[in-house]
């Protein structure tokens, strides 16, 4: 698993790697060809195609270099907004009566959140069942609540994406895709289905205890999945707007704070949601596309790649910190098992 994980995180780093790479021949490729035209303009012509030139070679080294300072806020707010997350699935599993320790449900999710690196969505399951399968949870109700989990933040990621797209009124056919997102999301968060996928998934489970977890899935639990989930939401726009401020362009100073912001939490949903759809692991691509695509025309398209590069490596640093943590955690609960039962 471990081997599998790697290769999946590896892939979507080399992926991010490329895009970059790809941009950066692109300005050489718009300086040559200013310095060609150069060579056959008129003198005052020919020195302003010049200096556009040595400006797009400048670029190439600086545009993709981004201050610490502002990652490092980056993955702060990226790593709270995943505690959130991790809380609210330990939430789930203690109303479906499966009784976790907490250090160890927040091991679960951040290592199960690296399977997603891996093709398909099977992997995050996987890890986090095995993982909990000492405690002897129960199979089908600990997948539910990742389910109830992972499928909670994509509606409250796609309602955001979809408030914040339709007050930009960037184009009608992405209105109607954030619309479609929302709707594609949100719909399976329902208690009613919730309920109906429990009792078709139950074997070995009796009346009385599948009973006691349909009372559960109320829209109770659910609302205040939202809640919670809107502020995992909100880390994760913050996270990508510090990763803007990160990078040395200038051009996104010119919009206005509202749009601005419109416009990173509008990519931040669309791009993660989108990513996660897709099935693709990781998003890889996906979501730097869709993130290159939001972000276009509030920052310009150099701005716009390199902020996906930065996020990608940014996020993917953070998770891996959080998986570390979360392990010294786990060991501590064993250390703590031992001295009891000592």
């Amino acid at each position: 698993m471990w081997a599998l994980v790697a290769w999946g995180i590896f892939r979507a780093g080399e992926k991010s790697a490329t895009q970059l790479q790809s941009q950066r021949s692109s300005l050489n490729s718009q300086a040559d060809e200013l310095e060609q035209q150069a060579q056959a303009a008129a003198a005052e012509q020919a020195e302003k195609l010049r200096t556009q030139a040595a400006q797009l070679r400048k670029q190439v080294q600086d545009f993709w270099k981004a201050d610490w300072k502002y990652l490092l806020l980056a993955a702060v707010s990226y790593a709270l907004a995943m505690l959130i997350s991790g809380h609210y699935w330990h939430v789930c599993m203690t109303a479906m009566g499966q009784v976790v320790p907490r250090k160890m449900a927040l091991w679960a999710y951040f290592y199960g959140n690296l399977g997603k690196y891996v093709p398909g969505k099977a992997m995050v399951v996987l890890l986090r069942l095995a993982t909990l399968a000492p405690f002897g949870v129960l199979k089908v109700a600990t997948t539910l609540t990742i389910f109830m989990e992972t499928l909670s933040s994509m509606a409250v990621g796609g309602a955001i994406a979809a408030v914040c797209v339709i007050l930009l009124d960037l184009d009608w056919r992405i209105n109607v895709l954030a619309i479609v997102v929302l709707l594609a999301t949100v719909i399976p968060t329902a208690p009613i289905l919730l309920r109906l996928v429990l009792t078709r998934l139950q074997p070995g489970v009796d009346t009385a205890t599948l009973a006691e977890w349909t009372g559960r899935l109320n829209w109770k639990l659910t609302l205040r999945g939202w809640a919670l989930l809107s502020f995992t939401w909100l880390g994760f726009g913050l996270s990508l707007g510090c990763v803007l401020y990160s990078l040395p362009s200038t051009e996104w100073l010119a919009q206005s704070p509202t749009h601005f912001w419109l416009s990173v939490f509008a990519a931040c949903g669309l791009s993660i949601v989108i990513g996660f759809i897709s099935l693709v692991p990781g998003g890889a691509g996906v979501r730097e596309l869709v993130l290159t695509v939001i972000l276009t025309p509030v920052v310009g398209p150099t701005t716009a790649l390199c902020c996906a590069f930065w996020l990608r490596i940014t996020w993917l640093a953070t998770e891996l910190l959080m998986a570390g943590m979360s392990y010294l955690l786990k060991r501590q609960v064993y250390k703590n098992a031992e001295l009891v039962t000592e």
